[in-house]
């Protein structure tokens, strides 16, 4: 565990979920909870994850998952009751009792994506293409770097021809590229579960590693703690880097400790 910035934040998270304060546990999926994989249908969780997550909601702490993935792909990967997901980098929300919001993009916008993905599939029929709220995520895993180069090049043609007014965004997220309809971020996820707990006595912790989680780290701010996963150093708005599987696992492990404290504080 490396301590980025604001050294007092980590002890003063803990030790606040050990004096009975509400935990509020967000977490990117792919590279947080799951090892990154060449076809992300099969990125299941570490082995640790669903125990633990289920440990540490039944001591109280709410357990909300944040990632750039349609929400309904974690309820098949990730089958852990009670967990809320905000799906679509924060485009769409499925509440835990299966109410579910989506935010409605331009419709045009839309159209053009879907022409986007038509036009690639017939030069590119082996590329994994996901259509999600709002956005189109194009996969390079899996392709040799001389042929991603070439991709790279479709899409900017692609992007040239049928989008000269430049009203999608291109977002690179890790061995990929999003096309976005200017929308809702994890940032805005984040700022609308803070509004949501208003002054109630919370401890917030943001666990993410790729880029997008950049937004919901800024947004967190002083409000909570932002927790980089990554093996190397980088450029962030986090308080903390953990490198790999391991200190995440310790990282959750930690947090479900302070949180019996805190049920055992509060019951005496």
């Amino acid at each position: 565990m490396e301590i980025l910035k604001n050294p007092h934040k980590l002890p003063a998270i803990f030790d606040s979920l050990a004096q009975g304060a509400q935990g509020v546990l967000l977490c990117d999926y792919d590279g947080t909870l799951a090892p990154f994989c060449e076809d992300p249908r099969k990125a299941v969780p570490y082995s640790w994850v669903p125990a633990l997550l289920g440990d540490i909601q039944r001591e109280g702490t709410r357990v909300i998952v944040v990632t750039g993935r349609l929400a309904e792909d974690l309820t098949v990967l990730l089958p852990l009751s009670g967990v809320e997901i905000w799906g679509s980098h924060g485009r769409e929300r499925l509440f835990p009792d299966g109410r579910r919001w989506v935010w409605e993009p331009d419709p045009h916008a839309e159209q053009l994506l879907d022409t986007i993905r038509t036009e690639l599939s017939r030069e590119w029929p082996h590329v994994r293409m996901e259509r999600k709220v709002g956005c189109l995520a194009i996969h390079f895993r899996g392709l040799p770097d001389q042929e991603v180069e070439r991709l790279q090049r479709s899409i900017a043609d692609f992007l040239h021809r049928q989008d000269p007014s430049g009203l999608l965004e291109r977002k690179a997220f890790h061995l990929g590229v999003e096309l976005q309809i200017p929308g809702p971020t994890k940032g805005d996820a984040v700022r609308g579960i803070l509004q949501e707990l208003g002054d109630r006595r919370t401890v917030v912790a943001f666990l993410g590693d790729d880029r997008t989680d950049e937004d919901a780290f800024r947004a967190l701010g002083e409000a909570g703690l932002s927790v980089l996963v990554s093996p190397t150093p980088r450029e962030t708005y986090a308080d903390v880097r953990l490198e790999n599987e391991g200190e995440v696992h310790d990282f959750l492990h930690r947090w479900l400790n302070a949180a019996r404290k805190g049920g055992d504080h509060d019951r005496q």
